[in-house]
Formats: C-alpha cells, sequence, structure tokens
C-alpha cells in the first residue's frame, strides 16, 4: 500500500473518532513500524495546523490593526457643559446661584465628565472587540456610559461595565463647574468621597486603555 492510501485511510480513522494510538497500533498489526506511522500521520495533521496557525494570525493582525487604528484616531470631543452660565451652591440659591438639589443629573453630565478626564481616549478590546463601559452611580441616580466614536451615556446601570464610579452629587456638581474638573474629581476620590470599583479584570482593562485614565486621575493603577 502507498503512502498515499494510507494516509488517506489514517484521515479516516480520525473522522471515525479513533485515537492516534489507536491508528498506531492499527498501523503495526499490519506490518509498519511505528516511526514510519507517527511520521504519516504527522504529515497528515500539518496541513491543518498551518492553517489554524495562518488563521489566528490573520486575526491578531487584524485585531491590532483595527486597534492601533481606534487609539490613534480618538480625538477628544467638543462637549457643551451643562452648568454652563450657572453658579451652583451647596446651599440656598442666592445672587444668582443655584443650589445642588435644584439641578437634575442628566446623561450630559456624566457624558461631559468623562470626555474631561481623559475617557475619550479608551478604546475597543483589540481581540474581543467589546467597547470600555463606565457605571456612574451618583447617590441614589445611575448611568452608565458606552465609548465608541464618541461618549454616549443612558441611565441605570450595565453589567458589562469594566468599572464603577460610586460618587454623590455635591462632588459631582463641584467637578463638572470647576475650571479643572479632573482635579476636583481626583480631590474627590483621594478624600474617599468617590470610590472607584473595578468590574472587570485586569488584563481587559489594560487591554481597552484604562491605564492613561487611572494616571490622569493620579491614582495607583490596580494593572
Amino acid at each position: 500500500m502507498d503512502e498515499k492510501e494510507l494516509m488517506k485511510r489514517a484521515k479516516n480513522s480520525f473522522k471515525a473518532k479513533k485515537s492516534k494510538a489507536e491508528i498506531l497500533a492499527g498501523f503495526q498489526k499490519r506490518g509498519y513500524k511505528l516511526a514510519y506511522a507517527d511520521k504519516l500521520i504527522t504529515k497528515l495533521k500539518r496541513p491543518k495546523k498551518m492553517a489554524i496557525t495562518l488563521f489566528v494570525a490573520v486575526i491578531l493582525f487584524l485585531s491590532l490593526s483595527f486597534s492601533a487604528y481606534a487609539i490613534f484616531s480618538n480625538q477628544q470631543q467638543q462637549l457643551l457643559n451643562p452648568l454652563s452660565g450657572q453658579v451652583v451652591s451647596s446651599s440656598q440659591s442666592s445672587n444668582n446661584q443655584i443650589p445642588h438639589d435644584q439641578i437634575e443629573i442628566t446623561p450630559e453630565f456624566i457624558s461631559f465628565l468623562l470626555n474631561e478626564i481623559g475617557a475619550w481616549e479608551l478604546h475597543r478590546n483589540p481581540l474581543t472587540f467589546k467597547n470600555p463601559i463606565i457605571n456612574f452611580k451618583i447617590d441614589d441616580r445611575e448611568f452608565y456610559s458606552e465609548m465608541k466614536s464618541e461618549i454616549k451615556t443612558y441611565e441605570g446601570l450595565s453589567e458589562f461595565a469594566d468599572l464603577q464610579f460610586n460618587t454623590n452629587k455635591p462632588d459631582l456638581m463641584n467637578a463638572i463647574g470647576s475650571p479643572d474638573p479632573v482635579q476636583v474629581f481626583k480631590q474627590s476620590i483621594i478624600s474617599g468621597n468617590t470610590q472607584v470599583e473595578l468590574k472587570a479584570s485586569k488584563i481587559e482593562l489594560f487591554a481597552k486603555g484604562y491605564l492613561k485614565l487611572y494616571d490622569s486621575l493620579k491614582q495607583p493603577s490596580p494593572l
């Protein structure tokens, strides 16, 4: 029996769910040396392994290319400050000041703050293509933001969030109403008034670029 026919029989045996050990035993019963039979099986599997390797290489190349494009094409959005033209106070209104409790928090507040602190630099995971998602819990209000080509914020919490900011309304208002939202929000984190709760694995956070966001807030990175 020639080599081509032997490889064909071995291939059919694999299709019949036989193990490599069983196929080798069959070759030996027919008088073929174990080393020769093993060489045939290795040759039989080589094209499949090469195809799988090529497929994985192509996927990795496309993923990394897309990730590089996403990283270098991201730009900070020009979002209107929702408190623009208003003077906010933590006490009763006076001298045209508006107290915190008279202002309703909307998704625009969260998108603006995230844009200011650098969340626009986050990007998709280059392997899974999942977008970065951040939850915001402000007292009894809940929001989540998804970073795509722009920051989109919705009411409620997402079960797919990467991390969650737990804060309070006065600190949120102070940060948004400040000329330097990053420093004010950072101070709220340092003081413990705002907590950062990790939801995703460290690998997922790293893949989506969260390290730079932590650095912008001057926090020790958990990555």
